[in-house]
């Protein structure tokens, strides 16, 4: 496993914990069931630095550059980590699958009709069938 890997599976594990942390920290007045809507942010920042962390101690010996489109990928990642509760779910959503979308090799209408089903999708699982409420955006005002 190259530098940039571990420094790569670092960065995750990092941000892994973080989200797992800032999930922590939720404070919901009142919750119908007895874990409450913070378990899902911290099982999903707990997985991920778990997973880095088999990552890092069962790597194969398979070689990984750290090149363009990688560096792209992560980017949009980092830029739906950061615009989540700026632009709210479903713009940032929207934006983040559109750009991974084009940077895989969608002409533009594919990666924005993707880009909108999917958020459009999962906005509707989160808030009708699981009951989870996303954020709306603090750009527009909204709080939620």
């Amino acid at each position: 496993m190259t530098v940039n890997e571990r420094l790569f599976l670092l960065l995750l594990l990092t941000g892994g914990l973080v989200y797992a942390y800032f999930g922590w920290q939720i404070d919901v007045p009142f919750a119908s069931d007895p874990l409450g809507p913070k378990m899902l942010p911290v099982f999903l920042g707990l997985f991920l630095a778990a997973l880095s962390l088999l990552s890092m101690v069962f790597a194969g010996r398979e070689t990984f550059t750290f090149s363009g489109p990688v560096v792209r990928l992560a980017l949009a990642v980092l830029f739906y980590f950061l615009a989540f509760q700026v632009l709210g779910f479903m713009p940032a959503t929207a934006l983040a699958v559109y750009a991974i979308a084009r940077l895989r090799g969608a002409s533009w209408m594919e990666g924005l009709l993707t880009g909108m089903i999917v958020s459009l999708f999962f906005y509707g699982v989160f808030h009708f069938l699981l009951q989870v409420p996303l954020p709306l955006g603090r750009i527009f005002g909204v709080r939620g």
